[in-house]
């Protein structure tokens, strides 16, 4: 009887075990969002290896006993673990924004921000997105401190002047280098800026396709750049697909322009007629003489040149995207459309773009991905304000008592005798303007195809290969009938064509191993070793004609007279090396090294190759037992970084050669001339970098500040040095001179008031750089300066001691009280009416003393207000269209600035502010002195925007996953005390008939799908 009910206990334990074994859990998981299924989720029972995936429409089942425990992932969202205690079970699950926002790009590496070493800025894509900018360098002003951003025209797709943390170089540019997921990229101006305002490649990028923009600043991030870095990185990530329920998107923008004159102000008709009348009549003109001269006939032209120049725009934006994906692959996928007219009439911008990010998981070792970004930009570029059909040399230069149109309506060209005789530019720009051409295309072709493979769980193999293209294409064409067109000395050759094309092409490989291992339970290593090789080549042509029959055939094969042909072609190759190691000890110390060795062909045999290193350290604070009972942080992390960058802008393809040129014929041979003397011993141009910085946070982080301290030290900075007459040359370059850089940047974030319905955030940068040269070649001053690129800086000097582009002018004293003669300074502190005899001085600095950058955003339910306001403080303007519009008589017949018929002297004894005006200008009162020197301090307003999303319930009907509606404004205030157009310029510091920056208020709607 025992054996019968052992045997009926192990039966019935037997079948309580198959029962609990064959329970099922079923259930559905869904997007936490907006409820859409998602499929391939892993749903795996807690301690074993058992588990099961979710099928397409998100449902799945599961054998678990009721004490089990379910643990749900999925890549891209958080992981959630659920008790097995119900039958049906239904999962959520959100995105792993946390999981995200933990990591830092740094083109080569992601980094954990815990291990972050670096001082790097970032900026998010919701900082970028919709602003009706063409240019991502424009995005970056004030929202990256140490990031001074500036131009020197409003022109939509105009070069953006970028300087990080001060200038690296004397000669050379101080544009950082820009790397697109992980490759370095071609950026700056690829066209030819004669008769046009300048423009950029990079205007090309669409900132809506991007995720995250980084800028890499200390040494321990730029030393991984080796020779490109010295100038800084600006680091960008593009968006891509994340698992889950695909999305589409759609944006549409719709705004306005006006151009901003800032505090310029022009004459009108009836003030110009009274100035012009006051200064003859000063002068001693009879009024007989006077009413010749200026007659009251004059003022029926009453023409408004400015108004007619400029335009209120439109700006457009048009994008579809769509991302998505499973645990294997994801995509995201987009088109845009930009088009926004410039401020001055017959130019503007459009750009066509397509992204493309895919990537796939081919195997649990494998995975392979193909990025691709095409755009095409079409400027129709301003003339620049040196040209006389220019409308923004008209819009100055015409006199508001010239007419426009003829008495029948039609328009004066500016070569009839009533022009010529009045007119300082005899060109008629609403003529010409809608007849000269001045056009720019510029195609981008981006790739990347890369694949991964993980060889061991320590060590993983990685490929990449990119492509980055560029095709530039330039038209001008000057009308045969315009100003500019026309030729009095053989009217045949009338009629000007010239074009140009240059194609830029840069294939990189970048060949890496990669891993990480742990050494016991506290000691964590990750390393990286790569080998890049990126070869360019670069080729131009050009060629020009004159002399045509109809201005409707203007292309070159119409020409009746070839002027010339150009054309050129380069190559150089880099060649590098590079390796990190980084050390984390129990999760709270970390250091790293890096060491990167570059080799180039723009050097000499012997000269090729340097290496650049960096140390770093950093130590979180926070963890230490120590700050256990502390109530004041919740963050704190000190870091600090050493190394060498190096910059190779400075230097052509061929620098170092000593080279002939043959280009020009003798006795209808081929010839050549000497054109460089060459210089094997040149090298690359370095920076030393020491970086301190410390990250805190408050009241459990919603109070968190970051502030560094920097040094940096260029040495052999390239330099011309002079060359004695007996060797055929003026001079040659070489490594000489020396300078330093140092400051301070904070970054400030507070969430002020969080509550369910009401939050307001707060967001501060602030940076302030110092500038010093120590050295040049025997100390000698370098007047009026020129960078290798061309660009002028007038009117400054570089000088041991002082600032780089530090202003080196004759300083103005004011006005003669017993007769108006300007006068000047002279050396023994005395003054002079004769310019020549006053001295030059130093004052103050193209470039600002700090930048202050200040956003808040508020949300109240579904309301979003958010506004940014910009600050530049310190630097000085030269203000060198007051030179031509406030010029005491000096161009009569131009218009004039209001203010230049205000104080000026009339009478003996006078304090005047002005000097006499006479016609034809008063003993060079308007030459470059401090008189036009100013304060280029100011504060702006460069973004407000108010958004809505519309509630879920009117959506979820449609299965619409978002909408939102938003209207913004751009540069809607400017305080400043600067007189002229626009205080914002570029390091020339020189304002010369600036194209306008726009005002802009534009209205958009995103759907989300």
């Amino acid at each position: 009887m025992r054996k019968v009910l052992v045997l009926l206990l192990a039966v019935l334990s037997l079948a309580g075990n198959v029962f609990a074994q064959g329970r099922t859990v079923t259930g559905k998981v869904t997007d936490a969002r907006d409820g859409s299924p998602i499929p391939g989720v892993t749903i795996q029972i807690k301690g074993t290896n058992k588990g099961t995936t979710s099928s397409v429409d998100g449902t799945y089942k599961i054998a678990a006993d009721a004490n089990a425990v379910l643990v749900f992932s999925f890549v891209g969202y958080a992981a959630q673990e659920k008790p097995a205690s119900s039958e049906v079970l239904n999962v959520k699950l959100g995105t792993d924004d946390k999981q995200l926002s933990e990591v830092v790009v740094t083109g080569y590496t992601v980094v954990d921000r815990k291990k972050l070493v670096s001082s790097i800025s970032e900026v998010g894509s919701k900082q970028l997105e919709n602003v009706p900018m063409p240019d991502v360098n424009q995005l970056l002003q004030g929202r990256a401190p140490g990031v001074v951003s500036a131009s020197g025209s409003g022109q939509p797709g105009a070069k953006q002047s970028i300087s990080i943390r001060g200038i690296g170089s004397l000669s050379a540019s101080s544009d950082p280098i820009y790397v697109i997921d992980g490759i370095i990229i071609n950026n700056g101006q690829v066209n030819q800026i004669t008769q046009t305002q300048s423009t950029d490649v990079m205007a090309n990028i669409n900132p809506n396709d991007i995720e995250s923009i980084n800028v890499l600043k200390d040494a321990s991030a730029l030393a991984m750049y080796g020779a490109r870095g010295g100038n800084g990185v600006i680091v960008i990530t593009t968006k891509k697909g994340k698992a889950g329920s695909s999305k589409v998107g759609f944006k549409a923008q719709y705004g306005y322009n006006m151009p901003s004159f800032g505090n310029w102000d022009q004459m009108n008709a009836q003030q110009a007629f009274d100035y012009k009348r006051n200064v003859y009549r000063l002068n001693g003109y009879t009024e007989d003489e006077i009413n010749q001269a200026v007659p009251d006939s004059l003022l029926k032209y009453a023409t408004d040149w400015r108004d007619l120049a400029f335009q209120n725009g439109k700006t457009q934006n048009y994008e579809i995207n769509s991302s998505g994906g499973n645990d294997k692959t994801q995509y995201y996928i987009s088109g845009g459309y930009f088009s926004q007219d410039g401020a001055m009439i017959n130019s503007g911008m459009k750009r066509y773009s397509v992204v493309s990010n895919v990537q796939n998981k081919v195997s649990d070792r494998l995975d392979v991905g193909l990025n691709l970004n095409l755009s095409y930009a079409d400027l129709n570029n301003a003339g620049a304000g040196n040209r006389y059909s220019s409308p923004l040399l008209g819009s100055f230069a015409n006199s508001p008592l010239l007419p426009a149109y003829k008495p029948d309506g039609s328009l004066y060209t500016g070569l009839e005798d009533l022009w010529q005789n009045t007119s300082n530019t005899g060109d008629n720009f609403l003529y010409s303007s809608a007849l000269n051409t001045n056009r720019v295309e510029n195609v981008r072709v981006l790739g990347k195809m890369y694949l991964n493979y993980k060889i061991t769980d320590w060590l993983k193999f990685g490929q990449n290969v990119s492509i980055d293209y560029i095709s530039a294409q330039q038209k001008t064409f000057q009308d045969p009938t315009t100003g500019d067109g026309f030729n009095p000395a053989d009217p045949n050759q009338s009629g000007d064509v010239y074009q140009y094309q240059r194609n830029v092409r840069t294939i990189t490989s970048q060949t890496s191993l990669s891993g990480k291992f742990n050494v016991g339970q506290k000691h964590l290593f990750d390393y990286l070793a790569m080998m890049e090789y990126a070869p360019t080549h670069d080729n131009s042509f050009s060629a020009e004609g004159v002399g045509f029959a109809s201005p409707k055939t203007p292309v070159l094969d119409a020409a009746a007279v070839p002027l010339g042909v150009g054309g050129g072609q380069s190559d150089s190759r880099f060649l590098s090396y590079l390796g990190q190691l980084n050390y984390t000890y129990n999760g709270k110390y970390y250091l790293t090294g890096s060491l990167r060795r570059d080799g180039s062909s723009r050097f000499a045999p012997g000269n090729k190759w340097a290496s650049f290193y960096s140390l770093g350290a950093s130590w979180r604070v926070i963890d230490e037992a120590f700050m256990k009972n502390q109530h004041i942080f919740s963050d704190a992390k000190l870091r600090v970084s050493h190394g060498t960058s190096g910059i190779a802008g400075g230097i052509s393809d061929y620098g170092w050669m000593a080279i002939y040129r043959y280009n020009i014929a003798y006795n209808g041979s081929p010839a050549s001339n000497p054109y460089q003397p060459g210089n094997a011993s040149l090298t690359w141009e370095k920076s030393i970098s020491t970086n301190v910085g410390l990250d805190m946070g408050f009241l459990n982080n919603r109070l968190t500040a970051s502030v560094d301290l920097y040094y940096r030290k260029s040495i052999s900075l390239l330099q011309n040095k002079p060359l004695p007459p007996t060797s055929g040359y003026r001079d040659r370059l070489e490594n000489i001179g020396s300078m330093y850089n140092k400051g301070i940047e904070a970054t400030i974030s507070s969430r002020n008031i969080e509550n369910k319905s009401f939050q307001w955030s707060t967001d501060v940068t602030f940076a302030a750089n110092k500038n010093k040269i120590l050295s040049m070649f025997e100390n000698q001053d370098i007047i009026n300066p020129t960078s290798s690129d061309g660009t002028a800086y007038t009117g400054t000097i570089h000088r041991v001691g002082l600032p780089a582009y530090t202003w080196y002018l004759r300083q103005w004293a004011g006005v003669d009280p017993a007769n108006g003669d300007p006068l000047w300074y002279k050396a023994d502190g005395t003054t002079t009416n004769n310019i020549n005899e006053a001295n030059y001085r130093t004052f103050g600095s193209t470039m600002p003393k700090f930048t202050l950058g200040f956003n808040n955003t508020f949300n109240y339910k579904n309301f979003t207000l958010s506004a940014f306001i910009y600050a530049a403080q310190g630097n000085e303007v030269m203000n060198g269209t007051a030179r031509y519009g406030d010029a005491d008589g000096a161009r009569l017949n131009w218009n004039y600035n209001v203010a230049a018929g205000e104080n000026y002297w009339t009478t003996p004894g006078q304090n005047a502010t002005r000097p006499k005006p006479i016609p034809g200008g008063n003993k060079n009162s308007t030459a470059l002195s401090t008189r036009y020197l100013e304060d280029g301090s100011y504060i702006r307003l460069r973004n407000v925007v108010l958004g809505y999303n519309l509630p879920k319930t009117w959506l979820n009907a449609a299965k619409i996953q978002n909408v939102r509606l938003y209207v913004q404004a751009q540069n809607l205030l400017t305080i400043t005390g600067y007189s002229g157009v626009d205080p914002e310029i570029d390091n020339t510091g020189y304002e010369f008939f600036k194209y306008p920056v726009n005002k802009t208020v534009s209205f958009g709607v995103d759907i989300t799908l």
